[in-house]
C-alpha cells in the first residue's frame, strides 16, 4: 500500500491527463515514457481499480479514473501552494498563472491586468493559451487549466463562473472616414448565424435608412471580430463588435453616430466545480 502515498506516481497520472499523452506526462517529468506508464500502473495496483483505457495512440479515462483524476488534481495544487507558500527570504510566492483565453480578449484587455500581475509579482510566471469556446470549456472540464475566460453564452452550468467584464456591441467606423463619406460605406459583421448579428440586423435597417435615407448593406461577413476591427480600421466599412475593441482601438475607430440598440456581452472565468483555483489564479482574477 505503500504506493498509494506516492506522490509522483499521482503526478504522472495527472500530467497524462492534462496534457493528452505518457510521452507528454514523460517530457514534463523529465523521465522516460516507461516510467510514466509503470507509475501509473502501480498506482492502479494501489487503488485496486483501472484509471486508464488504452487505445491506438491514446486513451481515455474510466470513471474512476476521473474521479481520480479530480481529487488527485486537487491534492497535487494544495501541495504545490504549501511548497511555494514562502521563498528562501520568507517571502510569500504567488505560484505559477496558467489559464486558456479567446484571442480577442487577450489581445484587447488582458494585457494591463498582466502587467499588474507580473508588476506585483515578478518571480511568478505566466504561461497562458488561446482557444476557441468549446476547447476552453474542454480543457477546463478535464482539468488541463486551471480556469478559462470566454463570453458568458450558451451552456456554462457544469462549470463555477465568475463574471470578469462585461460592455455592449456597438457600430463603429474608422477615424480616417468624414461623416459625410459614412453613406458610402457597407457593414462588416460576424456570420449571420452569430447571436449578436441577429440581434443587430433586426434594428439596423431602420435606423439607418432613416439616417442615412438608404438601404443598409452588408458587404462582408468574418468569422473573426479582430480581423473586423483591422478591416474597419482601414476605412473598409461599418463594423459591430465589442466595445472593449473600441477603448484598444480608439485611436483609429469612433463609434458611428447611429441611434440604434446596443446588446451586452459578458465576459466570464469558469473553472472546475470539484477543483479549487489555485492562489495565483484567484488573485488574477480579483483584479477584474
Amino acid at each position: 500500500m505503500n504506493d498509494l502515498y506516492n506522490f509522483i506516481n499521482f503526478k504522472y497520472f495527472c500530467d497524462a491527463v492534462r496534457l493528452g499523452s505518457l510521452s507528454a506526462a514523460a517530457r514534463a517529468n523529465f523521465v522516460t515514457q516507461s516510467a510514466v506508464s509503470q507509475g501509473i500502473a502501480k498506482l492502479e495496483k494501489s487503488l485496486g481499480f483501472s484509471l486508464l483505457v488504452h487505445q491506438p495512440n491514446r486513451f481515455k479515462l474510466t470513471p474512476e479514473g476521473e474521479a481520480t483524476f479530480n481529487y488527485a488534481l486537487t491534492i497535487l495544487n494544495r501541495i504545490g501552494e504549501f511548497k511555494n507558500s514562502f521563498s528562501n527570504k520568507g517571502e510569500p510566492i504567488v505560484g505559477n498563472l496558467e489559464f486558456v483565453t479567446t484571442f480577442s480578449f487577450a489581445t484587447a484587455v488582458l494585457p494591463r491586468y498582466l502587467k499588474r500581475f507580473r508588476k506585483e509579482h515578478p518571480r511568478s510566471k505566466i504561461n497562458f493559451g488561446l482557444g476557441k469556446n468549446d476547447e476552453i470549456k474542454k480543457m477546463v472540464s478535464i482539468g488541463k487549466i486551471d480556469f478559462g475566460i470566454l463570453p458568458d453564452e450558451g451552456d456554462l452550468d457544469e462549470f463555477e463562473k465568475k463574471e470578469i467584464y462585461s460592455g455592449s456591441f456597438k457600430l463603429y467606423v474608422s477615424k480616417k472616414i468624414a461623416p459625410s463619406n459614412y453613406s458610402k460605406l457597407g457593414f462588416i459583421f460576424a456570420p449571420a448565424k452569430r447571436r449578436e448579428t441577429l440581434l443587430i440586423k433586426k434594428g439596423l435597417a431602420e435606423a439607418y435608412a432613416t439616417h442615412f435615407k438608404k438601404k443598409a448593406e452588408v458587404i462582408m461577413e468574418v468569422g473573426s471580430w479582430d480581423v473586423i476591427v483591422h478591416l474597419v480600421a482601414e476605412g473598409m466599412g461599418i463594423g459591430y463588435f465589442p466595445d472593449f475593441f473600441g477603448v484598444h482601438h480608439k485611436g483609429s475607430l469612433k463609434e458611428l453616430p447611429l441611434e440604434i440598440k446596443s446588446h451586452p456581452y459578458t465576459m466570464c472565468a469558469i473553472s472546475h466545480r470539484d477543483i479549487p483555483l489555485r492562489h495565483s489564479s484567484k488573485l488574477f482574477l480579483s483584479y477584474f
